[in-house]
This record gives C-alpha cells, sequence and structure tokens, in this order.
C-alpha cells in the first residue's frame, strides 16, 4: 500500500484545486475531520456514480456521511476544451463538480492540517485512497483546463481499480502527471509511464506490475518492474522460471508477447523496440543455476530496432560475471542478428532454421552461443543444445560426459542507460 510518505504531493494537489476553484470555496471542514469520514469502500449496486461520484454525502460539520468511492462512467466521446454555451444540464452539472471540488479541498486541508499521522489500522492509507479517487473523478468531468480527454480515457482503467492496491499506485502517477503542469499548459500525448526507470522517477519504487506505455502512438501494456536491483528502474521483458510457459512460439506471438507477468512471460518485441528507440539503453541479464550460484550480465549499448529491421539486436560494452556469450567468437555472434523463429528464418545458418531446430525465437546467429528462450530442464541434460543457455559460465558441452546445461531462472530486463537510482 502506498505509504503516507506520498502526502507530500497534498500541497501541489491543493494548489490546482484552487486555481480551478472561485475565489469564494468554503474553509476546510472542522469536526470531525473530514479524512476519518472519506473512507474508500465499494459503492453499493444501484447507487451509481451520480450518487454523490465519490464524495462524502451530508453537510460539513455532522456525523453523517456515506463511505465510498467510485469513479464516474467516461462517455466514449471525448470531450472538447470551451465548447461554447452550457446548457442548464451542463450548468448543473459544472455546479456538482464544484461543489466535489469544495470538498476535496477542504478534505485535503484538514489532512495536511492534521499532520497525517500513520495509524496501525491502515485508516489513513485508506483515506488517501479515498482522495485520490475522488480528485480523477471531479477532474474527469471537468471541460475547462483539465485535460478531460486524457483524463477521459485513464478513468474507464481505474473504474474498478480505485480502491484497490494497484489503483492506488495508478491513481498516484496519474495525479502526480496531472499537477507538475498549471491547468493552462496542453496536456501531454502520453497518458502513462514510458518505462519503470519514469514510475521510479514519480517517487515509487516498489516492485510490482504497473502500466507503461513504451510508444507514445501505441498501446498501453502491463510489465513487471524491478525497482530494487542495481538501483532499480528496471523493465523486464523476460523471465524464466519454472517452465510452466512454452517459449517455442510463432513470430507474430514473440511480437505481441506472451506469458504471465507474475511468472514466466516475454514483453513482446514491439514493446522491446519502443522502449529503446529513443536514447540510450542498457540491458542486464541475470542467471541463477541449480546450485544457487548467480551471476551478471550487463550490456550499456542495448538496443532493438523495429520490425521491417527484423527486430536486430545491439548488445555491446559488456560487464559482469556471466561472460560476453552475446558476442561469444565470430561464429555466434548474437550482437547484430535480426530475430528468428521456427516460422521466420533470419538466422546465418545455410542448412536450416536455427529457430525450428532449437524450438524457441531468438537472435541467432549460425546458431548460439546463448539462448535464454531455450527449452526448460531441470539441470542437466542431454541432446541438441536446446535449454536455456549461457555458453560463457556453463560451456557449450561437457567434454567427458556430452551434457549441457540449462539454467534454473533468468531474467532479462532493461532501463536508461543514464538512469540514476538508490545504489
Amino acid at each position: 500500500m502506498i505509504g503516507f510518505t506520498s502526502l507530500s504531493m497534498l500541497p501541489l494537489l491543493s494548489l490546482y484545486i484552487g486555481a480551478l476553484l472561485s475565489s469564494d470555496a468554503s474553509p476546510a471542514c472542522l469536526h470531525p475531520p473530514c479524512r476519518e469520514r472519506l473512507v474508500a469502500a465499494p459503492i453499493p449496486p444501484g447507487t451509481g456514480a451520480g450518487s454523490g461520484a465519490g464524495a462524502c454525502e451530508g453537510q460539513t460539520g455532522t456525523s453523517v456521511c456515506k463511505r465510498g468511492v467510485s469513479l464516474p462512467t467516461i462517455s466514449d466521446a471525448p470531450r472538447k476544451a470551451g465548447s461554447g454555451h452550457d446548457s442548464p444540464q451542463n450548468q448543473h452539472k459544472s455546479a456538482g463538480v464544484k461543489d466535489r471540488l469544495v470538498r476535496l479541498q477542504r478534505c485535503m486541508r484538514s489532512l495536511q492540517e492534521t499532520g497525517a499521522p500513520r495509524s496501525h489500522g491502515g485508516q489513513e492509507s485508506n483515506s488517501l485512497g479515498a482522495i485520490l479517487a475522488l480528485m480523477a473523478a471531479v477532474l474527469t468531468e471537468c471541460d475547462l483546463h483539465c485535460h478531460s480527454q486524457a483524463l477521459g480515457a485513464m478513468a474507464k482503467r481505474l473504474e474498478s481499480a480505485a480502491v484497490g492496491r494497484e489503483g492506488e499506485k495508478d491513481l498516484l502517477l496519474l495525479l502526480r502527471s496531472i499537477t507538475q503542469y498549471p491547468p493552462t499548459v496542453a496536456p501531454l500525448e502520453r497518458l502513462h509511464p514510458q518505462d519503470c526507470a519514469e514510475i521510479y522517477r514519480h517517487g515509487i519504487k516498489e516492485d510490482g506490475i504497473y502500466t507503461i506505455q513504451p510508444d507514445l502512438h501505441g498501446p498501453a501494456v502491463e510489465a513487471k518492474c524491478d525497482m530494487e536491483t542495481a538501483g532499480g528502474g528496471w523493465t523486464v521483458i523476460q523471465s524464466r522460471q519454472d517452465g510452466s510457459v512454452d517459449f517455442n512460439r510463432t513470430w507474430q506471438e514473440y511480437r505481441e508477447g506472451f506469458g504471465s507477468l507474475q511468472g514466466e512471460h516475454w514483453l513482446g518485441n514491439a514493446a522491446l523496440h519502443a522502449l529503446t528507440s529513443a536514447g540510450q539503453h542498457q540491458l542486464r541479464v541475470e542467471l541463477e543455476d541449480w546450485h544457487q550460484q548467480r551471476r551478471q550480465a550487463t550490456y550499456n549499448n542495448f538496443k532493438v530496432a523495429s520490425e521491417p529491421q527484423r527486430y536486430r539486436l545491439t548488445a555491446r560494452e559488456y560487464s559482469g560475471d556471466a561472460g560476453n556469450a552475446l558476442s561469444y567468437s565470430k561464429r555466434y555472434n548474437h550482437d547484430g542478428r535480426p530475430f528468428s523463429t521456427a516460422d521466420r528464418d533470419h538466422d546465418r545458418y545455410t542448412s536450416g532454421n536455427c529457430g525450428q531446430y532449437y524450438g524457441a525465437g531468438w537472435w541467432f546467429d549460425a546458431c548460439l552461443a546463448a539462448n535464454l528462450n531455450g527449452r526448460y530442464y531441470r539441470g542437466r541434460y542431454s541432446g541438441i543444445t536446446n535449454g536455456i543457455y549461457w555458453g560463457t559460465w556453463y560451456i557449450l558441452t561437457d567434454g567427458g560426459t556430452g551434457e549441457r546445461y540449462s539454467f534454473k531462472r533468468v531474467e532479462m530486463k532493461t532501463r536508461p542507460k543514464n538512469f540514476v537510482g538508490m545504489q
């Protein structure tokens, strides 16, 4: 749950609300404090967003308050700012928006004045979730200076998550991005953070699954964020841990991504390209064998090209203790190679298809010194080298037994090269 260290943003939110209110806004509410009455809880079925839209119902200063927070349903048609004369219905709606802005401002003032101490029961944390949800609900109904088009799109996704753990994270990110800019500034086109590094810079430093938008003009995707390793800010692009997901997939599946973010997955080559297309990026490969030994390889020059360029890999400037398997030798050099799958052969092996032969999608050469998308074996195995392989740690073939070695766990992740986190 987001702790009350997040309350450092409340003065900024209050300034933003003040810009939307006229000078006759009511003073802060008194007894009991709003924070004790505005508690996140599901709205009972049938009440709808119109019956208070997430605000405390009842007169200020009384003990009567219906607990509940809900984001309003947003019309599919985007609204336009400054749309001529308002109808009586719109005027009534604007008045309702102002009333809720006043209530929100009172609650936020009360929260700041009390110092927002942390309680053992989590009451204040729930109140923060309610305030964030109410703030989003209010702003999505504004037409003037409120970025209604971008907020409307975001609100649809938040309607069912406003009071949950992940919902609070998304709401906090949304509201921070809004309040970074005065109301008169045009909204940003991007509705979500570009990557996990941007989420980290927003002050959210907890590992988890977040919504990112690597491509400004593309759809948002869910991604696993590593906010702790080597300073944090890593967007996880591949994970293997138990063999639960088959990585022998088609070109289209590798392009779009597959698997479960809670377990084994491939983020998607389209997302990989978008994440690394601008600026310089790092790739970190983490390996764990079946004896609990861990090593890593970091590449300070990492890029994945576009689909017309067959998602060609750039992986240079190696450091680490796992060895540079991506540039193993002249014949087995994955750097600079296009991506291949069983149904799209782009490798340099003239006698066949590496993706088909080894049962994986990868940046094959002729064919491999590394393949982290190989078949999941539990340690040593015999036959062709089709396991999860990193040839500079465990040699390609044991000269005595002819056995090969497949890793227990592997994770690939990326972030901007100039990222500075907590070391």
